[in-house]
């Protein structure tokens, strides 16, 4: 067990700080490339994981798995533990958790067994492929950080060094309102975050915008986008005509379908990646600290 006294946190890089960096641009499109290289073109990860519930369910699953101990009961990641922990987050109802829990268990990502002291009460355990699936995502996740200060660096997440990773998920595990204070922070991008693959699809435009030097709007193909990440041409209409209404894109038609980015839509981006860099540096010195 590690109980974080936040009174005397660890130095750690603000939002602020990472956003006034002169090689942030360069650490978000790289973020960007790495992002897509786990997920574009892999439909069924994209369905399992890639909506704000699922995304943030396996990083409970991943946190409550790092704290367990079988002689403390109320650690046990049990589908009770792991509903209570989401609703911190707002994300989900428990039977929209129950829901999500059993797909993770029909995709081999999740396991159920009963702890030697108590056979009626199933934990929840995951598999080998949730754990490399967990470390693809801080690598992806820390590869930003690792371009702006690779002076001293996150070797062992960078490693995948799976003792590091159990210490960084277990002092997440007292950093979920610090998640979901960034979710509720950044309104913006919620309208992405909550739809399947939203954030993919935004993330594949920001790539697309850049390759171009984003002064232009981006043809683009409804159904191409949805194929990326397995969801429909009519799924990604709808998300962009959304985000149009928003005044977050602006949508046009002359010999193709046209979308351009808005400047409040980037800029949110950017703070949402920030947010996340800033936190995910604040874990790994925590981890720094914890014991061995």
């Amino acid at each position: 067990m590690i109980d974080i006294d936040f009174t005397k946190l660890p130095a750690f890089h603000s939002t602020e700080e990472i956003l006034a960096h002169p090689r942030f641009p360069f650490a978000r499109d790289e973020f960007v490339k790495a992002i897509l290289a786990l997920y574009e073109h892999k439909p069924l990860l994209n369905r399992l994981l890639l909506e704000a519930s699922r995304t943030v369910l396996g990083i409970v699953i991943m946190c409550l798995y790092a704290r367990y101990d079988e002689a403390d009961r109320a650690t046990w990641p049990t589908l009770r533990l792991v509903a209570d922990a989401m609703t911190a987050h707002r994300l989900a109802s428990a039977s929209r958790v129950h829901d999500l829990v059993s797909r993770f268990i029909e995709a081999g990502y999740l396991e159920q067994r009963a702890p030697p002291r108590d056979r009626r009460v199933r934990i929840l355990t995951p598999t080998k492929k949730m754990i490399a699936q967990d470390q693809d995502f801080l690598v992806s996740h820390y590869l930003p950080l690792q371009i702006l200060f690779p002076d001293p660096g996150y070797a062992p997440i960078m490693n995948r060094d799976p003792a590091f990773q159990l210490k960084q998920r277990l002092v997440s595990r007292d950093l979920f309102a610090l998640g979901a204070q960034i979710l509720a922070g950044n309104p913006i991008m919620m309208l992405f975050q909550g739809r399947d693959a939203g954030v993919m699809i935004l993330i594949k435009m920001i790539q697309m915008a850049g390759r171009q030097g984003g002064a232009e709007p981006l043809e683009v193909s409804y159904s191409d986008l949805g194929d990326r990440f397995g969801v429909s041409r009519t799924h990604v209409r709808k998300l962009l005509t959304e985000a149009e209404q928003m005044k977050l894109v602006r949508l046009t038609k002359a010999g193709g379908q046209f979308v351009e980015l808005m400047p409040p839509l980037l800029q949110a981006f950017d703070r949402l990646v920030a947010d996340g860099m800033s936190g995910h540096d604040l874990c790994y010195n925590l981890a720094l600290q914890a014991p061995r």
